[in-house]
């Protein structure tokens, strides 16, 4: 029997305002009770998503990082990891300057820095972004760059500059007001299926490269071990445009009821809750 996986997005899927509903965590610990596999899928970084999963006391099996540039184990060991080419941020830092209503993060493995901002932060995720210069980043490995944008006529402008300027070598991903800039080899679902393929290498997570042992590309590695693989059926969930290619690359998909319509054509359907998704699979709780 296949090994069941369920790869799920965090903001606007199970985090609300900070926080996961109890009906969520409760159907995940069930799930993972059940023998089963958690992955967060996520454009956050590695302090993000500690930010959010460590008061929760979420646990999962391994979690998705940065649109996919990162993969972390279930104790948020990074176990792969890809940097964007230099230049990139330098870039984008001088096309967005004198824009109004725009804000530029970086993110890394280390640290995550808010370095241009004409909008002001005001959520709890951006005040976990220290304020920085261009000074700052030098030296730094820097994995992605957020960016948030008031102004849709300028986020399109970002977005073309991107594609002319760095195709091939980097990639804009739209979320909401968002878009996350990563590697050109990541999306949430190229590091779903490099996870996946992992697992089908092996049944023992141990075998996870670690991140410095880095291959000739300059990424970081997934080892894989010699025991019989078992095959892995995945679902997925998630509300937004850069969980397309999530959708894409599971098994089965499904959107939320507020995903834009381009997300759920890419699905099976729609769930109300990662709750409502766990429950069809495995069964309501009884009382």
């Amino acid at each position: 029997m296949p090994r069941r996986l369920i790869s799920t997005d965090l903001d606007g899927t199970i985090v609300f305002n900070g926080t996961i509903p109890l009906r969520d965590r409760e159907a995940m610990a069930r799930w993972r009770a059940a023998g089963n596999l958690l992955v967060i899928n996520t454009g956050r970084s590695v302090s993000a998503l500690e930010h959010v999963v460590v008061p929760m006391g979420l646990e999962f099996d391994n979690a998705i990082l940065y649109t996919g540039a990162a993969i972390v184990d279930e104790n948020i060991r990074v176990r792969h990891s890809t940097a964007l080419p230099p230049g990139v941020v330098e870039d984008i830092l001088d096309f967005v300057e004198g824009a109004p209503g725009v804000t530029v993060f970086t993110t890394g493995l280390d640290e995550d820095l808010l370095v241009y901002d004409t909008i002001g932060s005001g959520s709890d995720l951006l005040t976990l972004f220290r304020p920085a210069t261009r000074r700052d980043l030098e030296g730094r490995e820097i994995i992605g760059v957020p960016m948030r944008f008031t102004d849709p006529e300028m986020a399109a402008r970002t977005e073309t500059h991107l594609r002319r300027r760095w195709d091939g070598r980097a990639v804009g991903f739209r979320n909401q007001d968002f878009i996350d800039v990563v590697p050109a080899s990541a999306s949430k679902g190229a590091g779903l299926r490099q996870l996946v393929a992992s697992l089908d290498e092996t049944s023992v997570p141990e075998t996870f490269g670690e991140a410095g042992d880095a291959p000739a590309d300059g990424s970081a590695g997934l080892g894989g071990g010699s025991c019989s693989p078992e095959p892995v059926e995945t679902w997925s969930i998630g509300d937004s445009w850069n969980d397309i290619s999530m959708h894409q690359a599971a098994d089965h998909a499904y959107a939320l009821p507020w995903s834009p319509p381009e997300v759920v054509a890419q699905c099976d359907g729609t769930v109300s809750s990662l709750a409502d998704l766990i429950d069809s699979l495995i069964g309501r709780p009884t009382v």
